[in-house]
């Protein structure tokens, strides 16, 4: 009798032991696991408010601020942050490209052409984002156009593979790419060889057709240029700092045009592109920047 109670008495330990177990797994389960990788149905898929979104990390790269107040949130696929070291940028999953990048260059970042690397996804975005390829442009008649220039990041292997991540190419006619963004881009990079310290920022608007069901194809590219002397600091802009704002179209037939034909204003690229740039200066000091074309230091 004394063995049947001895094994009763334990029996009863080991089943309060597993309810125990049991109820506080269940209380466990019952808490909001992150998910890096997991989109919250609960909440909207952006979130462009500013007075709720964490703070922007900070950046050299980010001159011109946050225009979009993008997010670090994957859930926020449309307008996704991703602070990289040879720049910063909003991803848009519907679009399969950049709302915008932002980059500086300086003489230290230019040299000698290297060999180049080949095209590849961006690992940086998350695995469940549409994933765009080299091959998605392939037979489209398309270029596929830089928006941080490879010749920006030669003296940096690593920075100029970079460059070849697919996050960082968008649709561009051969006519725009080749001839007036492109002298854009040796004109910018030639300041930088003066010894100048060149802050950047560039992207698309516009939808112009579909690749692959993935990528619009825009039907603007634009690029605004800071360009200071070298060792200032961006936040230090003035009413007298030089900035170049350009807007093009991205057609055929523009082989012969400048890149000077397409010079605009800050606030008429914030206008067609739905962004907000300088916005951590003063309001009064944006609208005498940004109202202006290309502003030049005396």
């Amino acid at each position: 009798m004394l063995t049947v109670l001895l094994n009763s008495h334990r029996m009863s330990l080991v089943t309060w032991k597993v309810l125990i177990i049991a109820v506080a797994l269940t209380a466990f389960g019952c808490k909001s696991i992150h998910d890096p990788f997991r989109v919250d149905t609960n909440s909207n898929t952006t979130n462009s408010d500013p007075e709720t979104n964490p703070p922007t990390p900070s950046s050299v790269h980010l001159a011109f601020g946050n225009p979009s107040n993008a997010t670090q949130d994957p859930a926020d696929e449309n307008n996704f942050l991703v602070v990289g070291e040879g720049s910063v940028f909003s991803y848009n999953n519907s679009r399969g490209g950049v709302n915008w990048i932002a980059w500086r260059t300086t003489r230290d970042d230019v040299g000698a052409s290297i060999p180049r690397p080949d095209f590849r996804p961006d690992p940086r975005l998350p695995r469940w984002y549409n994933r765009v390829g080299y091959y998605d442009y392939s037979g489209s008649g398309y270029d596929r156009g830089h928006m941080v220039p490879s010749a920006d990041r030669f003296a940096n292997p690593k920075l100029n593979e970079e460059t070849f991540m697919m996050s960082n190419i968008v649709p561009q006619t051969g006519a725009l790419n080749q001839f007036p963004w492109n002298e854009f881009e040796m004109y910018v990079r030639s300041q930088a060889r003066k010894r100048l310290d060149v802050y950047q920022t560039a992207g698309c608007y516009g939808d112009g057709g579909r690749l692959k069901n993935k990528i619009t194809v825009p039907t603007n590219c634009w690029k605004i240029a800071m360009i200071l002397p070298r060792g200032r600091k961006p936040d230090q802009v003035d009413a007298n700092t030089r900035i170049i704002a350009v807007d093009m179209p991205n057609v055929d037939g523009i082989e012969n045009d400048t890149w000077q034909k397409y010079r605009t204003t800050i606030r008429e690229i914030e206008q067609r592109a739905g962004l907000n740039f300088l916005s951590q200066h003063p309001r009064l000091l944006q609208d005498e920047i940004e109202t202006r074309k290309e502003i030049v230091s005396p």
